[in-house]
């Protein structure tokens, strides 16, 4: 009905209309229709003919990986594919779960200024296209602050997805004692005695309690909450020491408080290798750190490229991390996170064996985060998060060719905008020989032809 200038529809004195038989045909066939939509099966995706490093399970050559709902469905060769899978052909390639980041300088896709990762995480930063680039699929991001001062997480680079970045929140508790912050480190500890006493009475009034159901339990002291975790166990502590003298005062926090704890840095730790082991603290260590020696004390001191070499003999767990831990188009080139295994590379120059130092950067980093059910190697059930490289993963010239995050391509180096430019040598120069490219001189071309071959 109408009312002066205005239009109002009503429903008082009106009949109910129903469709008529051609019409309630059609939304039969449609309501028909929706149930087999949604029990649809997803499609399967086939990773077909690469060299694939489980890293867990040893390589497995000309194989293929299935992925289905994010997830690996199986791994092997001979495996039936479905006829209507989308089949990736990698022949040629080495396939190898994503790489694990296990700590960040700075992570902008991360945000700041929250008491939550997930609540200021951007999925449209830069950051993540260059993770995804970089093969880099897990990465440990934090805030900043002492003892439960700043938020933790491990999040994944996918990019434009904000309902699937998120992987663990939280992820460690920052202890920032480090170096000489005493009076930081007597307030740690005072906090952490708090808490232990704290515990014991607890635990005094729960066996108390079905005696007196009358009796009060403890008043728990304020701000000890991030300390009760660590002392329970339920997450590990993180900070920084480079030192030997650092390490050894970090030792003695867990000699009186068993909690989990994790070392960044750990430039001397080769020095104090067995004192690490003998508390089964976990190291994050970068290779190519340079740290003169204490020319004013007489032990061992100082960087050494057998530092990961000597950490493995004395069985202590660790993950390899670039000297600066963030992604960038800037800074020191081969020195961040966009060349991740390079540091790896180096630790096998130290002495450390090439598996060893596959699972520094994959799966015993996933450890270390507390993710190692879900990522860090290929595994029937593990997050399909796949990387597929041109060549060995410790050779200078290989490059990420693809990127899987659960299941979902997210990265086409043919595509990028940063690096589709780049070629091979043999890729350009027609009879250049291939061990060419691999290094040998004696199999380079004339200077003049290497002049033409500009990619």
């Amino acid at each position: 009905m109408r009312d002066g200038n205005r239009t109002r529809w009503t429903t008082r004195g009106t009949r109910p209309r129903f469709p008529g038989p051609a019409a309630t045909a059609v939304l039969t066939a449609l309501m028909l229709c929706v149930p087999s939509i949604l029990s649809g099966e997803a499609k399967v995706t086939a990773i077909k003919g690469g060299d694939i490093y489980t890293i867990t399970s040893g390589i497995v050559r000309n194989g293929t990986v299935l992925v289905k709902d994010g997830k690996i469905l199986r791994i092997g060769q001979g495996i039936d594919i479905p006829k209507d899978a989308n089949v990736v052909d990698v022949r040629g390639k080495v396939v190898m779960p994503g790489l694990v980041a296990a700590a960040t300088m700075f992570m902008p896709a991360a945000g700041s200024g929250s008491d939550k990762i997930a609540d200021s995480l951007d999925p449209f930063n830069y950051s993540l296209s260059m993770a995804l680039a970089s093969g880099v699929t897990s990465i440990f991001a934090a805030g900043r602050g002492g003892p439960g001062g700043g938020p933790t997480a491990v999040i994944k680079p996918t990019y434009g997805d904000l309902e699937h970045m998120l992987l663990k929140e939280p992820a460690a508790e920052n202890i920032n004692v480090a170096g000489y912050q005493w009076m930081e480190r007597t307030n740690f500890i005072l906090k952490m005695r708090q808490a232990k006493d704290y515990l014991r009475k607890l635990a005094e009034y729960e066996k108390a309690k079905a005696k007196n159901e009358k009796l009060e339990a403890p008043r728990k002291p304020p701000d000890i909450d991030a300390c009760l975790r660590l002392l329970r166990r339920e997450m590990p502590g993180r900070l920084r020491a480079a030192r030997a003298g650092e390490i050894l005062k970090a030792l003695e926090l867990v000699n009186e408080f068993p909690f989990r704890l994790v070392i960044e840095g750990g430039t001397e730790a080769w020095t104090v290798a067995d004192a690490i082991a003998a508390r089964d603290v976990a190291v994050i260590v970068t290779p190519r750190v340079k740290q003169r020696p204490d020319e004013d004390i007489s032990q061992p001191s100082g960087s050494n490229v057998e530092n990961a070499a000597i950490l493995k003999r004395a069985g202590v767990k660790f993950a390899i991390l670039p000297a600066t831990p963030y992604f960038s188009t800037g800074g020191f080139v081969g020195r961040d996170l966009m060349t991740l295994p390079m540091d790896a590379a180096a630790a096998v120059s130290g002495g450390l064996d090439e598996q060893t130092a596959l699972e520094a950067i994959t799966i015993t980093a996933a450890r270390i985060l507390g993710v190692d059910d879900r990522v860090g190697s290929l595994q029937e059930g593990k997050d399909a998060d796949i990387i597929v490289l041109g060549g060995h993963p410790f050779h200078y010239d290989t490059f990420v060719e693809m990127t899987f995050v659960d299941g979902k391509l997210m990265y086409e180096k043919n595509k990028s905008i940063y690096f589709s430019h780049i070629r091979r040598y043999d890729d350009k120069v027609p009879g250049l020989p291939s061990d060419a490219r691999r290094g040998d001189p004696d199999a380079l071309p004339p200077r003049e032809l290497q002049r033409g071959a500009n990619p």
